[in-house]
């Protein structure tokens, strides 16, 4: 699918769009290795994070002019698997809390170049009537935070039934 001059590859959303999966996997090893985060992980730790992302669709790959410029994933929890994820994100590695309910959360946000507001400007199109949430990874900056993500129709109404629908019991930090 096309953004104005912006590739997304999501096969999720746009099921009838065409990908190679050898090229996403390259794309975002790409990514992983221009990450000042991530760039000294080891080979098969980013395999053991992507892969299930690969196989589950549940990813969207951005570039322009063949070039990549970062990649967001998202999950589908239940209660249970938000409880896990927010005491450890370790628990995504078992690949059915990938899929375990229907509250929205978005895993991985990679944009090592400065293209977050490119992505957060597209993303708000590819999911206009969705509330997702995240889970702020700087934590060594300003603690760790869960941050709240509304597509463009979402209005406040809409958004405060959201959250009395999939309440967070209680975070661990």
């Amino acid at each position: 699918m096309k953004f104005e001059d912006i590739d997304v590859v999501a096969p999720s959303l746009f099921p009838d769009e065409i990908w190679n999966e050898a090229e996403v996997f390259g794309a975002i090893t790409w990514l992983w290795m221009k990450s000042k985060a991530y760039c000294n992980s080891p080979i098969n730790e980013m395999a053991a994070w992507v892969l299930p992302v690969l196989k589950n669709g549940q990813f969207a790959l951005f570039s322009r002019h063949a070039q990549p410029l970062g990649y967001i994933t998202w999950a589908y929890f239940d209660e249970a698997a938000q409880s896990r994820y927010l005491e450890s994100n370790d628990s995504l590695l078992q690949n059915q809390d990938w899929n375990s309910g229907d509250c929205m959360w978005f895993i991985n946000w990679f944009a090592p170049f400065g293209h977050s507001r490119l992505i957060k400007n597209i993303t708000v199109q590819l999911f206009p009537h969705q509330c997702v949430r995240s889970l702020h990874h700087r934590g060594d900056e300003r603690g760790m935070r869960i941050m709240l993500f509304k597509g463009q129709a979402v209005d406040a109404v809409q958004q405060a039934a959201w959250e009395k629908a999939h309440p967070i019991r209680q975070a661990p930090f």
